[in-house]
């Protein structure tokens, strides 16, 4: 992730009033999110790595109910993880937040994990290190581990400079408790910082990293929630008894 993304989400007025008003359908999304950790993981205990875990406002409601062992976050943000040490305190785990990027989150430790969660962070990186973090991803999860990705992509019929004109048009058009100024400053992060890729070009990477075949959750127009299971996990479960 750039250095310039640090200075953006300090911004915190602007990063709360995009989730106040919910205009990139956090709600909706983490609504999902909540019921696939409801059937994925039930009562059973499980430990995660939250990777540009911004406040971890809306994930931490999304965990609620969930058994979480050991929770480790990492945003390069120090006043984000300042809320998020306050958000997080529901979970009655150990929580471990750390200042640093998407990549230094995977390879602060050889510890094996069961979920690797990542929202609204991926498309800052280079295509070449969306790909090592897909490889770390793999290496860092267990057996049976999961990545769950949520985070702009592009449609599969648009370049970067369409996306970039598109997004940045809908978001003049609708995010209108913003002021000219923030919009601008906004707008300005976008196309300074974005890279998404394709929904067809992320999963391909996923792949070449060690994963099966993404499988989608939810999309609301850009926003997409991927998870990711490792192939030999698929496998096991696959092979007869």
């Amino acid at each position: 992730m750039k250095a310039s993304g640090e200075n953006f989400f300090d911004a915190w007025a602007i990063y709360q009033e995009v989730l106040d008003r919910n205009y990139m359908f956090h709600d909706e999304i983490y609504e999902g999110v909540g019921q696939f950790f409801a059937g994925r993981y039930g009562n059973r205990p499980f430990s995660l790595l939250d990777l540009g875990c911004g406040s971890a406002r809306h994930l931490a409601k999304a965990l609620g109910g969930r058994s979480v062992k050991a929770y480790a976050g990492y945003d390069l943000s120090a006043q984000a993880l300042a809320h998020a040490r306050i958000n997080l305190a529901v979970l009655g785990c150990p929580v471990e937040l750390c200042q640093g990027d998407l990549l230094e989150g995977l390879r602060a430790s050889e510890d094996s994990i069961d979920l690797i969660f990542c929202s609204f962070a991926l498309h800052h990186l280079s295509s070449t290190d969306k790909s090592s973090f897909f490889q770390s991803a793999c290496r860092r999860l267990n057996e049976h581990g999961m990545l769950l990705v949520i985070d702009t992509m592009r449609a599969e019929d648009e370049n970067l400079p369409v996306y970039l004109d598109r997004y940045c048009a809908w978001v003049r058009a609708t995010w209108r408790a913003l002021s000219p100024q923030e919009l601008g400053a906004l707008c300005d992060h976008v196309r300074n910082n974005d890279l998404p890729e394709t929904p067809s070009t992320l999963c391909s990477m996923a792949v070449d990293g060690g994963f099966a075949q993404g499988i989608e959750l939810d999309h609301f127009g850009w926003h997409h929630t991927f998870f990711f299971e490792k192939k030999a996990a698929l496998h096991d479960i696959a092979r007869p008894v």
